[in-house]
């Protein structure tokens, strides 16, 4: 397998009243084992901080073709992919021994913190062997003009991490709370992060269903859109 690969064991207290793995806990497992390669070659997040830098995740896309319950092992694999420009490609796979159960595919901005520039590709030794990506798609996507308004969101002290904003796995919990989620689980989901939310922010939570698509928008109180979605539900 190649990339780097991390052991998990479930948690209880990683499930959803279904009694299957929140998305938002699996984008913990696949985000911290990136983190642990990157932080075992040198560029663990305190280095990239003392060094005016910041990884930003733009956009994920991620499917998975099985739930995952409590007491269950998983091994996580991610890898850094042949990249240009200003996105930063990065791949993960979820395995259940050799049951593939789920990927995902992802696009990170590296940040200049002091002048709040972006960082080429090419400009950066990422120090890391890069691989070709998934054969998965992650296009722009535009919500259809009949997304409602359905409720608001206020930003908790549970959903800041150490940047002081959401942290980019809470989402998939945020929207989840506006979605007829009993017996189901989300099966596939893109996020586009457009613009981060703080502690205290007030969201405005627009969401319609299109021929079993759902699409949901955040919007900051500003007026700025916050974050974007689009993903399908599946019976459990």
């Amino acid at each position: 397998m190649i990339g780097y690969t991390k052991k998990i064991d479930v948690d209880v207290h990683d499930l959803d009243f279904n009694g299957v793995c929140r998305l938002s806990s699996l984008m913990r497992y696949i985000q911290s084992t990136a983190e642990l390669q990157l932080a075992d070659n040198g560029m663990s997040y305190d280095v990239l901080k003392d060094s005016k830098k910041a990884f930003i995740l733009s956009k994920i896309k991620l499917e998975f073709y099985a739930s995952v319950g409590a007491e269950e092992t998983v091994n996580v694999q991610t890898f850094p992919c042949i990249s240009r420009g200003y996105g930063f490609i990065r791949c993960y796979g979820i395995y259940r021994g050799e049951e593939v159960i789920g990927r995902a595919i992802s696009v990170w901005a590296l940040v200049d913190t002091e002048n709040r520039s972006l960082i080429r590709v090419s400009d950066f030794d990422l120090k890391l062997e890069t691989y070709d990506p998934w054969n998965m798609s992650i296009d722009r996507f535009r919500l259809p003009t009949t997304v409602a308004q359905v409720g608001k969101y206020k930003v908790a002290y549970s959903d800041i991490d150490r940047n002081r904003h959401v942290n980019n796995t809470k989402y998939p919990d945020i929207f989840a709370n506006f979605l007829p989620m009993n017996r189901r689980m989300i099966d596939e989901i893109t996020i586009s992060y457009v613009n981060e939310a703080q502690f205290g922010d007030e969201l405005d939570v627009y969401v319609d269903n299109a021929d079993g698509v759902w699409y949901l928008r955040t919007v900051l109180p500003s007026g700025k859109v916050n974050a974007e979605a689009m993903l399908h539900l599946r019976e459990l």
